[in-house]
Formats: structure tokens, sequence, C-alpha cells
């Protein structure tokens, strides 16, 4: 059986970390059957892999006799169709990438992150949170297509589709953006709870908000995959965007015996209010994204069966006449590199 590992490497250590992570690549390409994309730089490192489970743990294994990486969280996911990712790569960049860069947040001062809280302790705030009082904000720091899926209870939808250019909380007063869920609170009372994937991204931007000025900031230790994994489904609605070839993982695929027939007809029920059809507006059942056929838009988007065959896989009547035209996915797995789509077209000719 394939695992996913989503090893969150969210430390903020020196070069050395990264150095002696790239020294074991060498024993992951050539003894263990692992695939995965490693982003590192002076700040920390953030590195998902897949692999057979054998493979995979004994990756952690060996892993975890580095003293650095003895407490490593490891986060392990079900794959379906053999690995998640086409190879191993690693690159030398920014752990998430913002306007104006991160190499100026301190990011390695703990005090000036946000305060990690637990998958219980989360829950147990999210039940307490009455969002008509104001005194709350559960903001999500992810893309607005990644809401679209799924997301925690009270939170509003990011009106970003990249998280380079997220601005919550940074907003003049006197040019208040009605979409940003922070335009317009009380930074020394209201609590601010912030979630993501892995919890990295909340680390970094909560750090930019700290210097804006806001005191309560909270962020979900190892974001919503760790939370699914010991919580299950209490407070979410949908599945888990993820960023591999899956695409999007139902809560059943990190906690099962979670998931029972009471949470499947509630679940149901509040998937009529966000998860629709980006061509027709109809409820879509099955909450996962495709990329448009045009290669030139690849715009990711949610389709139901029938606009997916009317529209040839696109998202726009205009995307279907498109030059560089891939063929209709059959299910939701992603496209392959547009040579092999162009080579198949010349051997038909």
């Amino acid at each position: 059986m394939m695992k996913q590992l989503q090893c969150i490497f969210n430390v903020y250590d020196d070069l050395t970390t990264p150095s002696c992570h790239i020294m074991g690549l060498t024993y992951v390409s050539q003894v263990l059957n692992i695939h995965g994309r490693i982003y590192l730089n002076e700040q920390g490192i953030n590195a998902q892999y897949s692999g057979p489970s054998k493979d995979a743990l004994s990756y952690v294994e060996w892993l975890r006799e580095d003293e650095r990486f003895s407490n490593l969280l490891v986060q392990v996911s079900p794959t379906v169709n053999g690995h998640a990712f086409p190879k191993l790569k690693v690159q030398f960049k920014p752990l998430v990438q913002l306007e104006g860069g991160i190499s100026d947040l301190p990011l390695l001062d703990p005090s000036k992150r946000a305060t990690h809280l637990s998958p219980s302790e989360w829950k147990k705030k999210l039940e307490s949170v009455d969002a008509s009082n104001g005194k709350y904000v559960v903001l999500d720091v992810r893309n607005g297509y990644e809401w679209d899926i799924g997301h925690f209870r009270g939170a509003k939808r990011p009106e970003v589709d990249c998280f380079r250019s997220t601005s919550f909380g940074l907003s003049p007063l006197e040019n208040i953006n009605i979409y940003d869920p922070l335009a317009d609170v009380d930074k020394e009372k209201t609590e601010i709870l912030m979630y993501c994937t892995g919890g990295i991204r909340c680390d970094v931007y909560s750090t930019i908000l700290r210097e804006e000025g806001f005191k309560n900031l909270y962020t979900l230790k190892g974001g919503v995959s760790h939370y699914l994994e010991n919580e299950g489904p209490a407070e979410w609605v949908g599945n888990l965007f993820v960023f591999d070839s899956r695409l999007s993982l139902p809560p059943s695929a990190y906690k099962p015996e979670a998931v029972n027939k009471a949470y499947i007809q509630e679940n149901t029920s509040n998937e009529e209010k966000f998860a629709k059809c980006h061509l027709c507006g109809t409820l879509v059942h099955e909450l996962r994204h495709r990329n448009c056929a045009n290669l030139d838009c690849n715009l990711l988007f949610l389709c139901c069966q029938n606009c997916v065959t009317t529209f040839k896989g696109c998202c726009c009547s205009s995307c279907t006449t498109a030059p560089r035209l891939r063929p209709v996915l059959p299910g939701y797995e992603r496209y392959k590199k547009w040579h092999v789509y162009r080579d198949m077209e010349m051997q038909v000719r």
C-alpha cells in the first residue's frame, strides 16, 4: 500500500539542517522507493514524500536517528494509484511566497509567531466560538479554491487565488477591504484563529500580523491534515485540498473510524452552500478540482460531469477552441506533460 508522508519540517534553524537533509537524499533515491518534493532555504524545510509503506516508514525511522529531527511531526495518508509525486526533487526556494518576500520577517523568533494550538485545543476553541460577538475570527490562510472543497465552520472564503497576494489585516483604515476578515477588528481583544493545510503558511503570515499589532494570534499546529488525523471531521466541512496528484482527500482518509453516518448526512447538507460547478452553478458531489484542458489556461476549477462533457474538460467555451487542447480526463487525475499529448496526436496523423 502506498503512503503519502507529509513531513512538515516546520523548523527554523541554521543552514546545517537543510544540508544534512540533502545528504539524506542519496539514501532515499538509491535505497528506497520514495518520490516527493523538498523546498528548503535558510529559514526551514517544507517536504512531502510518497512511497510504499515499508519504504516510507523506513525513511522516517532513519531520519529520526538524527537528534535534530527526533521530534519530527510526520503525517501519513494513503494514496490509491501509486506515487502522489512523479519524481523526487529538491529546490532552494522560500517556504512560502509572498509579495515583497519573507526574508525580512522574524521567523527565527518564536515570540513573533502565533501561539500553536494542538488539534484538541483547536477543537475546543472552535466549539466555544460565537462569531456574532466579534471576539473571534476563524481565518483561512489558504487560497479560495482550497476553501471551495472544504473548510472549518465559520471561516470565510479567502478571496485570493494565490497565497502570494494574501493581504489579510493589511488594509488601511481609509480604504477598508470588504473581503478582508480582519479589516475592522479590535487588534487588542479579538482572537484570530488561523489555519492552513500543514501549518507553515500560518507560521509565516502570523509574523506579519504580529508586526501589524494583532495580539491574540493562534494557529493550528500541523495544519488541517494533522487535525483530521487526530480529531476527525469535527467542526470541518467537506474534503481537504492537497498539493499533489490526489488533489483532494476526505476526512476518512485520515481517521476512518471518526466518519459516521451522521457526519455524512450533515456534511451533505453543508455541501449545498459552497460546492458549486464553476460553469453551471449546480451542486458538485465530487469535492475534487480538475485543470482546464486548455494547457495555456490550466485553471483549477470545480465542475459537474455534464459540463465536463459539454465543454471538453475546459473551464469556459473560449478554451474549447484553444490550439493546445489536452484530451478530457476520464477521472480526476492530473494532466501529464504537454509533449505526451503532442506526440500522441502526431502518431495519429
